[in-house]
């Protein structure tokens, strides 16, 4: 039986998996090997019958919190060595070949902060993720099956459907590769939409079998194409069978998340009930017309825009804290598929004040949290997803006392506020918020193109 004793080790959850990580070599400036791979990943079980394990990236700001300042490195050293492939890819910005302006396409939900970092990285880029939201008045271009996730389907939803014919190479950007079906089943859809001659695919972590990266070069001398990869780390992480009956004995002896692990049933104050703390709202300066995100299409335009304008939303924001004055740490939350601007105001908010600032985002993945080292969920809170009730939410290793002040940055597609019956509600996340710490919330307009081909999707 799985002991506390075994925990003490930082690597349990590895061994007691049977993962191994069988390193290859990279080059100086990211070395391939166990540390640097743990470094940047912890590891979970995930509640996923098709997927006995979830790695948990320490940089992303999506299950884990992080510094602002350290999802955007992590962005920035990736956008490096999609520069360094060889041509025919032009990433230098003006001058000859400025014509073949790059596109860069992130998955929903988990990279779509991740891709629109890469894309900053890129000059002359335009950035697009797929997205798992249905936006009345705006029609799909193309759909992409994830056949292993927990939400399979997700979308390409441009709001000028040209893009995706840009010329020059196309970039896919993804937290994680493990097996490559996913960007390879993309390749294939993409090219039979808008055939070109370069591929490329950028993560974190590239952790495919090399089954996987044969896969990779004979998906490319059957179409034709050039397909590179790219990732901080290349190590590849080997699975026994027996992984998911594993996975079940480790859950067996842990047994249930408590309520304190699970959420939902809050925090007992001093006199014996349940403290619960501030909601605010916030109104903040966002410039008409600007995207909230890249669901239909974030121009070098847009990128610049919202650099002019994050000092000014920060501030907003700032000032509309239930006590600005005071110390402690800032969680920035995102929402979902909304992640870059809650990172980009993190940032902001960091620059402004001496307070540490961390970022994170609610998510649809189900992980099964376990309160014990080495292991990367240790709390999770479960909601109905404002966007969509009948469906759950998430929001990782959030407990009350960790925070001073939780700053949620929503669309208004997710906020109740408005007239629409049965629409998107947000009780539920601010209900398990407000009993880890005060909550200001700030709403900014989702944004949904009067037609394709509107001037700020261009």
């Amino acid at each position: 039986m799985l002991g506390q004793d075994r925990t003490r080790d930082p690597d349990w959850l590895w061994e007691e998996l049977g993962l191994g990580i069988e390193v290859r070599g990279g080059e100086p400036a990211a070395p391939a090997d166990a540390a640097e791979l743990r470094r940047l990943v912890g590891l979970a079980l995930r509640r996923n019958p098709l997927r006995a394990h979830l790695l948990v990236s320490r940089v992303l700001g999506k299950h884990l919190p992080v510094p602002p300042a350290t999802a955007l490195d992590a962005a920035a050293r990736l956008a490096e060595r999609v520069r360094a492939l060889p041509a025919p890819a032009r990433w230098a910005g003006p001058g000859p070949g400025a014509a073949e302006v790059p596109l860069v396409i992130g998955y929903c939900e988990t990279a779509t902060a991740l891709g629109h970092a890469v894309a900053d990285g890129l000059p002359n880029s335009h950035y697009l993720h797929t997205t798992r939201r249905r936006v009345p008045g705006s029609t799909p271009v193309l759909e992409f099956v994830e056949s292993h996730s927990h939400a399979t389907h997700h979308w390409l939803m441009p709001a000028d459907p040209g893009v995706l014919e840009t010329p020059g190479r196309l970039l896919l950007v993804d937290d994680e590769l493990s097996t490559g079906r996913t960007a390879m089943g993309t390749i294939r859809i993409l090219h039979a939409f808008a055939p070109r001659t370069d591929y490329a695919v950028a993560a974190l972590v590239d952790a495919r079998p090399p089954s996987a990266r044969a896969a990779f070069d004979a998906l490319a001398a059957e179409l034709g194409i050039r397909l590179d990869v790219v990732s901080l780390v290349a190590a590849t992480v080997t699975v026994p069978a027996d992984v998911t009956a594993r996975a079940s004995r480790i859950r067996a002896a842990f047994g249930a998340p408590t309520p304190a692990e699970g959420g939902g049933d809050g925090v007992a104050d001093d006199d014996g009930g349940r403290a619960e703390h501030r909601v605010t709202r916030v109104a903040v300066s966002w410039p008409a017309g600007l995207p909230d995100g890249a669901r239909h299409g974030w121009s070098p335009a847009a990128r610049e825009r919202l650099t002019d304008a994050v000092p000014a939303v920060a501030k907003d924001v700032l000032a509309g804290l239930p006590d600005p004055a005071r110390g402690g740490d800032i969680l920035v939350l995102g929402t979902e598929e909304l992640m870059y601007v809650p990172m980009r105001l993190a940032d902001g908010l960091a620059e402004l004040t001496g307070r540490r600032v961390v970022y994170q985002s609610t998510t649809r993945s189900p992980v099964h949290p376990l309160d014990v080292d080495g292991y990367a969920i240790r709390a999770a809170l479960t909601f109905p997803a404002p966007d969509g009730p009948e469906r759950v939410s998430h929001v990782y290793n959030v407990t009350p006392g960790r925070y001073d002040d939780i700053v949620l940055v929503v669309d208004s597609g997710m906020d109740d506020r408005g007239p629409v019956p049965d629409g998107p509600d947000l009780d539920g996340l601010l209900t398990e918020l407000r009993r880890c710490a005060d909550v200001t919330v700030v709403t900014i307009p989702c944004h949904v193109p009067a037609a394709r081909g509107a001037e700020d999707a261009r």
